[in-house]
């Protein structure tokens, strides 16, 4: 051993220690998942392992590679402090990933899939909201979570700087040395996953028809990185501008609005329809409110049950939409589809990016052009993944959070915020004082995850229920949505408001592709909508079309979407886009489309086990995906040159 170069124990050490780390964390996984692999064989899981090391070794040279490097410089290796650097950088780097990974084994559980960007965006400013949440949801884990980082920490470089036995020897100048080359080099191998074509991706994971296998070689630090990394289209996936244009506006075309200039290609005007004073608005999406458990997808019934007896009522009453699909897999991305009419992209949410200060023509700055007033009102820290940018920028001059809420002194906030009842108490109070026409947008929090509800409220379903305390809070919400219905229908402001009520996203938890697209969305009005089911394909993107066809009134819009109420139904999709997936949705099929290799796969919707593949209908895949790669592309190139919405565009 005395052989070896010190830095090279000590980096071989570090080495050893993320990649037993990593493995645990594989074992746990499996082992907390194991329901998940159905009748996959023990050889399936031997194989994930096996793959998994190659994934594995690509995240340990991204964390100890730079300090094995640096360790090799021999001349500065004679300062202790130069020494200190690269010795116990990989300590605080070893701590957090621990904290990812249990972060990422709790997320998979919720969202059948690791970490993305989201791993990695929320230690900013977001960071103390999550801790004040994970306090309140669990106060002693997270106390003493924190307890044994701020112990930790420091204990594990005391222990370094006493023990890590590096001398610096003039006999090791040429071992060190030479160790620059390899280093940089073995790094850069790994790194890359191996001297393949390409650099190693998600889908290189894939080896079974089993997805929790497929997701098993993979660990929450490598699937952050590529999120992060998703900022471009590969080569595969990139269609040409005029291309894109002309596919686009032949799936969003329809009569009551055209298109009117060619340097913002889907800047559109509606015509006018409606005399007189329009409707008011009023929108709540609903937090991970999964369609599959609503009577009018399926019976309703949920553990011997109705779950959601006052929407499934409610549905009776309105038009709703069973074929009704979301397009990301977060809340940021519903929102952006929903209030802007443009889907996110895959990876990381443009939310986060500076396109998010781009022109888009929200919601709000529509309506409140035509003379509406607007408002959002929340439960939530509306600092939380950029809201209190957003809302102001998307047009909504009245914001309503979880500060403002708190001020009134009536309600005991949970863990990310206030109940669904309490918040949809301040929605209808708000609405009720607020000068008609009014647009308001109300996002509830109560079915997000940890799933908790107020302590007065009695569960309806056991814990030995699997999914108990999902379906308490959904249950929990449809009471609050029925008590809102109540009271807005005696308040003086009901007959002449529209109300709109859609689902962010599922809530992701064992669900098949169809019913992990499939969320509500129910229009309700007794003066302006006929009641009935729609069983047309549609999705978020139509929503602020359809919204303006419902005001009546002459504005201009963009949105990658068409009115439903539209006398031209046709043609009816859905474009879907999140994590590393970009998709199509229409007639009985779905197409799955990798964004980071040529992976691509069709699923029957609604959902059978009959699965097809893009062999047995290749012309259906091919048109599929070339109308995906067209949403996805234009949609990347209006938001990157900013020409969604035209600056400072008079209503």
């Amino acid at each position: 051993m005395k052989k070896i170069p010190g830095n090279l124990r000590i980096i071989a050490f570090y080495s050893f220690c993320f990649l037993s780390l990593l493995t645990i964390f594989r074992f746990a996984l499996l082992f907390i998942y194991y329901s998940k692999i159905g009748n996959s064989s023990l050889s399936e899981i031997i194989i994930s392992f096996i793959i998994g090391i190659r994934f594995d070794l690509c995240v340990t040279a991204i964390v100890i590679g730079p300090s094995w490097i640096l360790s090799s410089f021999y001349f500065p290796n004679r300062w202790k402090s130069y020494r200190y650097i690269w010795g116990i950088l990989p300590i605080p780097l070893f701590l957090w990933m621990t904290g990812h990974l249990i972060g990422d084994t709790i997320y998979f559980g919720e969202a059948d899939k690791h970490l993305g960007y989201e791993g990695f965006v929320f230690l900013g400013k977001d960071l103390l909201i999550l801790i004040e949440a994970g306090i309140k949801n669990d106060t002693l884990k997270v106390v003493l979570g924190l307890i044994g980082i701020a112990i930790g920490l420091p204990g594990l470089i005391y222990l370094f700087l006493k023990y890590n036995g590096y001398e610096f020897i003039q006999e090791n100048k040429k071992k060190e040395l030479l160790q620059i080359p390899i280093s940089i080099l073995l790094v850069l191998l790994l790194f890359r996953g191996g001297l393949q074509a390409r650099p190693l991706r998600s889908t290189d994971a894939i080896h079974s028809e089993n997805g929790f296998l497929n997701n098993l070689p993979l660990n929450g630090v490598f699937t952050t990185l590529m999120d992060l990394k998703s900022k471009s289209i590969i080569p595969e996936l990139q269609m040409g501008r005029e291309e894109a244009i002309q596919i686009v506006q032949k799936q969003i075309d329809y009569p009551e609005a055209k298109f009117i200039d060619p340097n913002f290609p889907i800047l559109r005007e509606t015509n006018e329809t409606r005399k007189g004073a329009p409707p008011n608005i009023v929108l709540i999406l609903l937090e991970s409110w999964t369609g599959k458990f609503l009577k009018p997808n399926g019976d309703g019934i949920v553990g011997g049950k109705e779950l959601a007896p006052n929407f499934n009522e409610l549905a009776k009453q309105g038009r709703y939409f069973s074929h009704f699909f979301a397009t990301g897999g977060r809340t940021v991305n519903g929102l952006m589809s929903v209030l802007t009419g443009v889907p996110d992209r895959p990876g990381i949410t443009v939310v986060r990016t500076h396109q998010a200060l781009g022109n888009f023509g929200g919601l709000g700055s529509i309506l409140k052009g035509l003379g509406y007033s607007t408002y959002f009102v929340h439960g939530g820290d509306v600092g939380f993944d950029n809201m209190s940018f957003l809302f102001p920028h998307w047009g909504f001059d009245t914001i309503v959070g979880r500060e403002e809420i708190a001020k009134t002194n009536r309600y005991q906030a949970g863990a990310w915020g206030f109940y669904d009842g309490d918040v949809l108490e301040e929605l209808n109070s708000t609405l009720k004082n607020s000068k008609a026409p009014f647009a308001a947008v109300s996002l509830t929090l109560t079915t997000h995850y940890p799933y908790q509800v107020p302590e007065t409220q009695k569960d309806l379903y056991p814990e030995s229920l699997k999914d108990a305390d999902y379906f308490n809070t959904y249950h929990y919400a449809d009471e609050a949505l029925g008590k809102f219905i109540r009271k807005a229908k005696s308040s003086p402001y009901f007959e002449n408001t529209i109300f709109i009520f859609v689902a962010d996203h599922t809530h992701h938890r064992d669900l098949n592709p169809f019913e992990d697209r499939n969320i509500p969305l129910l229009i309700y009005s007794p003066k302006y909508i006929k009641p009935g089911v729609d069983t047309r394909i549609s999705s978020q993107l139509d929503i602020l079309p359809t919204i303006l066809g419902l005001v009546g009134k002459k504005a201009k819009f963009s949105a990658f979407g068409k009115d439903l109420f539209s006398s031209k139904p046709e043609p009816a999709a859905s474009y879907f886009a999140f994590s590393s997936v970009i998709g199509w949705i229409e007639k009985e099929h779905a197409l799955y489309r990798s964004t980071e290799g040529d992976l691509k796969e069709v699923f029957p919707m609604p959902w059978t086990t009959n699965k097809t593949k893009c062999a047995a209908i290749p012309s259906t895949c091919d048109d599929y995906e070339r109308k995906a790669k067209a949403f996805l592309n234009l949609s990347y190139e209006l938001l990157n040159s900013n020409r969604i919405f035209p600056e400072n565009e008079k209503q």
